[in-house]
Formats: structure tokens, C-alpha cells, sequence
């Protein structure tokens, strides 16, 4: 079993030598409200990492459960799942760089593709925001490095006016 986790970070390794970590392009927020399948607010209700035989060799894939509490496009769903490359079993530990974590009781907003990828989330983690209480009792829209972008009701206004914005062109 260690020769297949070997392998595998060979290979995760060695796709990312050229670049020296994972990279993507930045998204605007017009962006991340275009591209997105499905926006909503929620929690993380189950990280379940689990693996998958393909043709090739084995992988770690983790799936992700959210409870929908503020469905804003998209989904009429209580739940949402998905997939993402990566992660750790019993056998097997597989990491890619960048890759956003996830941990029960998160409180998030997501822009997220249906798609099938190795991560389903908009700008790879552009599209993942936290969601934080401040003392004050307002919801705050914080990236995933804890800046600050906004309230949760505007944002609410700026999704909706971005998809109405979209829909005319």
C-alpha cells in the first residue's frame, strides 16, 4: 500500500513541478455568479473521504454534505453534495495543493458547478466563503482567509442583481 501512496504523490508532485503549487485564474464576482450552477448558504454536515478505482489506479475522492439553509440560485434542495480530488482513507492519503478543507459544522457560502471536476467549487476556492456571526448578531461574508467582504444581506442583493445583470445579456 505504501508504494500506491508513493505513486500517488509522484504524481500530484509531478503535475504541479511546472507551477510549484495549484494555480488558477481570478474570478469576478460577475464570474463566480455566471459560472455557478448553484449558490447557497449552509452548513457542512459530513466529510466523508472515500476511494475509487479507476482504469489507472486507485484515488482519494472526498465527499462533502451541506445542509441548505438560504438557497439563492439553483437549488431548491435541503441537502448538497459533492465531490471533490483528494483527501484520506485508512489505505490511502491523497493531497492536492490548494484544495479547500472542509469540517463538520463550517458555515459557508458556495458557488459551485454540477459538473464533474476535481473540484466543483467556482475559481477552485474563490467561489467558498465563510459565514461568521459578528458580536453584533450580523452575518458576515468572510473569504477563506478570514477578510472581510460583506454583510450576508447584501451579498444576498449582489447575487441576485449579478444573476438578473446575466440573464440580460
Amino acid at each position: 500500500m505504501s508504494r500506491v501512496l508513493v505513486f500517488v504523490c509522484a504524481l500530484v508532485l509531478g503535475a504541479s513541478a511546472g507551477v510549484g503549487a495549484t494555480s488558477f485564474d481570478s474570478v469576478t464576482f460577475d464570474d463566480l455568479v455566471t459560472q455557478a450552477d448553484v449558490i447557497f448558504v449552509g452548513d457542512v454536515v459530513d466529510v466523508h473521504p472515500y476511494l475509487l478505482q479507476t482504469r489507472e489506479r486507485t484515488i482519494v475522492k472526498t465527499r462533502v454534505t451541506f445542509r441548505v439553509d438560504d438557497p439563492l440560485y439553483g437549488t431548491t434542495s435541503l441537502v448538497e453534495v459533492f465531490d471533490f480530488l483528494g483527501g484520506e482513507t485508512a489505505e490511502l492519503g491523497m493531497r492536492v495543493e490548494g484544495m479547500p478543507a472542509f469540517a463538520v459544522g463550517d458555515h459557508r457560502l458556495v458557488f459551485a458547478r454540477r459538473d464533474r471536476s476535481i473540484n466543483p467549487i467556482v475559481g477552485f476556492t474563490q467561489g467558498l466563503m465563510k459565514v461568521s456571526r459578528d458580536a453584533s448578531g450580523v452575518d458576515r461574508v468572510l473569504t477563506l482567509d478570514g477578510a472581510q467582504v460583506a454583510r450576508l444581506s447584501d451579498f444576498r442583493s449582489r447575487v441576485m442583481g449579478g444573476l438578473i445583470q446575466a440573464r440580460k445579456k
